[in-house]
């Protein structure tokens, strides 16, 4: 692990490998605690100062700095500096990749299409070998009785939350996408209830606004399920339920597949949980639909 980390991306990862014991780093627990604190509200870090930092996460501007130094860094200022960087760090990951499928592969067209089979495969045989029956019950207990589920996928993710929304609208009620378009965001988090269910969709590399919104949700007592690619995924830290679907794939952005198929698979296991309530409700969607095109 490179020391100092170089950006804040680096420095969250770093963290969670500490908390799972993959990294020794002789870091009190009230400092662990604090550095948890101060990764999960980056923005508490980029605007204060060192002794309005240390009053929000309990301990002292001493330690601060110490933890600071232990983590290679110079100082609190040059510790502060990729806090405030965070939004700031430019991203090449698309065009990297872009680059390595022009210059780096030249199969044949269908080639292609089987390269692309086989990472979707390796994907989902990742997905069936590191989940268990008990994640996946508790998830499909969250769709299937939260009174209220939102979904939300930023950019990209946006696609994967479109096609759960629409599978789970017709098996019950009270879903929707958080944050319509004719609506922001922030009003829509504003009508979040507690107890709420929202749904968030997203892969490396995630974006600040997706761990935004998962932080906000969880400090409103609602419940996030993260659908996510990886145990590295910082939506983890805000979830009461999180399932890791890789997105790897000879694509120039995340490849999709596996999240479609896991979507149809955990949609299929809802309705069967809502049992005769899933199919009144998709048989009265069927007599809306013949009644709309007899109308047309």
């Amino acid at each position: 692990m490179q020391f100092p980390p170089e950006n804040f991306e680096i420095l969250r990862q770093f963290l969670i490998k500490l908390r799972h014991g993959e990294i020794e780093l002789d870091v009190g627990k009230k400092s662990l605690a604090a550095l948890v604190l101060m990764v999960n509200d980056p923005d508490s870090v980029a605007l204060n100062n060192i002794v309005t930092l240390a009053e929000q996460v309990n301990i002292s501007p001493a330690s601060i700095t110490r933890l600071a130094k232990l983590l290679g860094f110079g100082g609190f200022n040059q510790f502060q500096l990729i806090f405030k960087q965070r939004s700031k760090i430019p991203s090449d990951y698309s065009s990297q990749k872009v680059k390595r499928i022009i210059e780096g592969f030249d199969g044949s067209p269908k080639s292609v299409f089987q390269h692309q089979l086989k990472s979707a495969k390796n994907n989902i045989d990742y997905f069936t070998e590191h989940t268990n029956d008990d994640i996946l019950d508790r998830a499909v207990n969250l769709l299937a009785w939260s009174n209220r589920v939102f979904v939300f996928g930023h950019k990209q993710s946006s696609a994967m939350a479109n096609i759960l929304t629409y599978g789970l609208c017709l098996v019950r009620n009270k879903v929707q996408i958080l944050g319509q378009y004719e609506h922001g965001l922030a009003v829509a988090l504003g009508q979040l209830q507690k107890n709420d269910l929202v749904v968030i969709f997203s892969s490396a590399p995630y974006s600040n606004l997706t761990v935004d919104i998962a932080s906000m949700v969880k400090k409103q007592s609602c419940k996030v399920l993260a659908i996510t690619d990886s145990s590295l995924s910082p939506l983890n830290d805000h979830a009461v339920v999180s399932i890791n679907v890789p997105t790897k794939g000879h694509y120039y952005t995340n490849s999709l597949a596996a999240n479609c198929l896991f979507i149809e698979g955990i949609l299929s296991l809802t309705a069967r949980e809502l049992g005769e309530s899933a199919i009144q409700k998709v048989q009265d969607q069927e007599k809306l639909a013949t009644s709309l095109n007899a109308n047309s």
